[in-house]
């Protein structure tokens, strides 16, 4: 695991959970055990997001077009990275939220070996027969 890189998309996460959230700052952070991986969670009170938009948040520069969110600092890549990350260590990033409701933010990192066929033999050379 590139313990950087996690570090980087967890901290992607909580810095989109401070900067959408208005006066009702409450931010929870919590790491638990999910079946063979470990879930990794960032929720806020915040603006919320709509389901339609769900989806979208996690294209390379996109960013939610509502009045809530204009003049906030960002440039739509967090997200993008976040997933990129969990998809570089074969997991997967979730939302749900719903507006004015806050967000929750999952990243799922799967523990273990990544899947994959199994190794060949050693050395190269192929058993006679």
């Amino acid at each position: 695991m590139d313990a950087e890189a996690i570090g980087q998309a967890l901290a992607n996460l909580i810095d989109n959970a401070i900067k959408y959230s208005d006066a009702d700052r409450v931010i929870a952070v919590d790491a638990r055990r999910d079946g063979d991986g470990i879930a990794l969670g960032v929720a806020d009170r915040g603006v919320g997001i709509a389901p339609a938009e769900h989806a979208r948040i996690f294209e390379k520069f996109y960013r939610v077009g509502r009045s809530e969110t204009q003049g906030r600092r960002g440039s739509g890549v967090g997200l993008a990275l976040v997933r990129h990350v969990a998809e570089a260590h074969h997991g997967r990033v979730s939302v749900q939220s719903a507006l004015g409701q806050g967000s929750r933010f999952t990243l799922w990192l799967p523990l273990g070996p990544p899947p994959g066929p199994p190794p060949g033999p050693k050395g190269g050379a192929c058993p006679a027969s």
